[in-house]
This record gives structure tokens, C-alpha cells and sequence, in this order.
């Protein structure tokens, strides 16, 4: 029997290695408009990323912990049962991909993997469904920041879990869960104190968002060596002309954006007439961008987990929102003509109706998740 020989390969691609040195040749040549870039990450790291993400990061937590999770759990298991064909069991990572936004519920797939609870391939699937925008930055950011319109907002929030479920059919058809996924309590069955539940879920949190952030900054720097550079009008001017003139410059800048990291592209979206808005926002809001990609990959150890398959799902759950979601955005603007797109910010609000039902949702959880923690006696 002939002995099977394993070569690790080890170091980066020529691909990789050229592409890094000319990255580091751009933020050398171009430190200005790359470091402009790293700023606008930054600030919307301040603005929109933390405070929307990183409380249901910390949720995320809790959700995978167990404990009286069922109570919520339980219904968006249901579901997720029948919009996805998912097993029930993963309602609570269902759950937070719901009202947490793109990270939240692939943190609840990282523990639960993690803690054997289910296989790498039941991850793989359950990414195809389990990463959306989040409500509160789709009414918030997108609904009342770009269009004028929280309603907007949630209108397009419900083709992206339209075209989630269609999306997690068609790819998912021929494959099963496993038997670990299709057990009924598939979340934690350690029996931790809710104080200690909490600190590890808020420190856990805390690393996650670093990097979330890091990515974010890195991509935004990337977009600004591009400008600087004159390959991201260049590739505006080229999708422009492969349009047919449909999609403007700056429309196709914004996409490029966008691909890259979504907060840059939203707020290179206000910038445009909400008609050109329409034709890139709802295949980027579930697309996500690179960013968001990187970020999903960096919640499973490396190699744990295969990206191909979630990545088609990421590109066709695009291509579905923008098939179901432009028609009506388009004839809306018809409708109401032109949004003025002077003084719009980028920014989470948290005063959306959307947002105070997550918060209020994450309240609740929090709750359940300390329900029956004994208190030392005083003194």
C-alpha cells in the first residue's frame, strides 16, 4: 500500500503576494485619500456599526448560552421551518439574523459549532439563511436616509427575507442537516450561572467587534487607495457604459463602494438621486460586501468552515432583492418624485420603530437569560 503523501502548503498565493504589494504601493503613493478612507470606516464604525451590532452580538450570546431561550426561540424555529426548510433547533440563530443584522446570527452558529452541537456542514447551510441586514439599519440608514420613509425601510427588509427564502431552497434542495442539527434543544446544555452567561457573552462581543470593525476600516482605507488612484472612477465610467448608461458614474462608484464595504456604500448611495439608489441597494443590502463576508468568515475558526456555498447564496440572495424590491422602489419614486439629498447622515437610529422592537426583543432575552439566577444574601 502505498504510503498517501500531505503537503501543507504554507505562505499567501502569487496572486495574494502581488496584490499586497500593491496595496502597500497604493497607501505609500496614495496616503491621503487611503487614510480619508480608514476615516469614514472609522466614523461609521462610530455611527452605525456599534451601536447597532454590538448589543446583539452580545444577545447572540445569550441566545447560544440556552437557558429560557425557548420562549423566543421556539417561534422563529417555526419559522425558519418554513420559510428555510431549517431544522427548528436553530430558531435562535434565525432569530438573531433577523432583528441583529449581517454578524449576529452566524456568532450563534460559530458557538453552537464550536460547542459540537452541530457539524461544519450544518454551518455551511445555515449561513445560506441565517445573514441578513438588520431592521433597524434598513429603516434607520437605508428606509428614512436615503428614501425618505421608514416604510421603505421595511418593505425592503421583507423582500431580503423573501428572497432568503427562496434562496435557501433552491441551494439547499438536495442537501440534509444532520442528526446533531435535528435534535429539538440544539442549544446549550450547560448549566452556568446568568452572571457568569453574561460577562462571557459581553466579552466575547467586545473581540468580535474588533475585528468587525477592523474589516470595515480596512475596506473603507481599499476604496479610498482605489479613488485615489482613479480605478474607482474608471470602473464607475465602465459599468456606466455596460448598463447602457441606465446606471450613472456615481451610481457605478457607489456599487464599487458598496462591494467592498456596505456602511461606504450606503452613504455613497445618499449622495445619488434615490432612482440610481434603487437600481444598487437592494442587491448590496443582502450581498453585504466584502467586509461583511470577511467578517462572517472570521466568526469560524479557519478552514473550519467552507465559504463557497455561502457565497453563491450571498450573490443570489442580491440578485433575488433587486428582482423583487426595484420594481416598487422605482415606481414609488415615480410617484413621489425626487427625495432631496441635502444634509443626510449616515447614522444608526435607534429611534426607529424597527430599532426599538430589537432593542426591546434583546431586552426580553436578557431577561429570560438571568430568569432563576439566585442573589447572594446581603452582607
Amino acid at each position: 500500500m502505498k504510503k498517501e503523501k500531505t503537503k501543507r502548503r504554507v505562505g499567501m498565493s502569487p496572486a495574494m503576494a502581488v496584490g499586497g504589494l500593491l496595496l502597500g504601493a497604493g497607501l505609500l503613493v496614495w496616503p491621503q485619500t487611503a487614510a480619508e478612507g480608514a476615516r469614514q470606516g472609522l466614523t461609521a464604525c462610530g455611527a452605525v456599526l456599534i451601536p447597532s451590532l454590538f448589543p446583539f452580538l452580545v444577545l447572540s450570546g445569550l441566545v447560544a448560552s440556552g437557558g429560557g431561550m425557548s420562549v423566543l426561540t421556539l417561534p422563529a424555529g417555526w419559522l425558519g421551518r418554513f420559510l428555510y426548510r431549517a431544522p427548528g433547533s436553530l430558531g435562535g440563530a434565525v432569530l438573531l439574523s433577523w432583528i441583529g443584522g449581517y454578524p449576529a446570527g452566524a456568532k450563534v452558529l460559530a458557538q453552537l459549532l464550536e460547542e459540537e452541537k452541530i457539524t461544519p456542514e450544518d454551518a455551511e447551510m445555515a449561513l445560506c439563511f441565517c445573514v441578513n441586514s438588520g431592521p433597524a439599519f434598513m429603516t434607520g440608514v437605508v428606509g428614512t436616509g436615503i428614501f425618505g420613509s421608514p416604510a421603505v425601510g421595511l418593505g425592503l427588509f421583507g423582500c431580503q427575507l423573501a428572497a432568503g427564502a427562496i434562496t435557501g431552497r433552491v441551494l439547499l434542495r438536495k442537501r440534509k442537516f444532520s442528526s446533531l442539527a435535528l435534535r429539538r434543544n440544539v442549544l446549550s446544555d450547560k448549566k452556568e450561572p446568568g452572571a457568569a452567561v453574561l460577562v462571557r457573552s459581553v466579552s466575547g462581543a467586545a473581540s468580535a467587534m474588533m475585528g468587525i470593525c477592523a474589516f470595515a476600516v480596512f475596506f473603507s482605507a481599499l476604496g479610498g487607495v482605489l479613488e485615489g488612484c482613479g480605478l474607482l472612477a474608471a470602473s464607475g465610467e465602465v459599468l456606466s457604459a455596460l448598463s447602457g448608461g441606465r446606471l450613472s458614474p456615481g451610481g457605478a462608484c457607489a456599487l464599487v463602494r458598496g462591494m467592498l464595504e456596505i456602511c461606504s456604500g450606503s452613504a455613497a448611495a445618499m449622495e445619488l438621486p434615490p432612482t440610481q439608489a434603487v437600481l444598487i441597494l437592494p442587491f448590496l443590502l443582502s450581498f453585504g460586501g466584502l467586509s461583511v463576508l470577511c467578517q462572517i468568515a472570521a466568526c469560524f475558526p479557519p478552514g473550519k468552515v467552507k465559504m463557497g456555498l455561502f457565497f453563491r447564496a450571498r450573490v443570489i440572495h442580491g440578485m433575488l432583492t433587486q428582482l423583487l424590491a426595484a420594481p416598487w422602489l422605482l415606481a414609488r419614486c415615480a410617484a413621489v418624485g425626487a427625495y432631496a439629498a441635502g444634509g443626510r447622515v449616515l447614522t444608526g437610529d435607534g429611534t426607529t420603530a424597527a430599532g426599538t422592537v430589537c432593542l426591546l426583543g434583546m431586552c426580553a432575552i436578557l431577561f429570560l437569560t438571568l430568569e432563576g439566577e439566585e442573589l447572594p444574601p446581603p452582607g
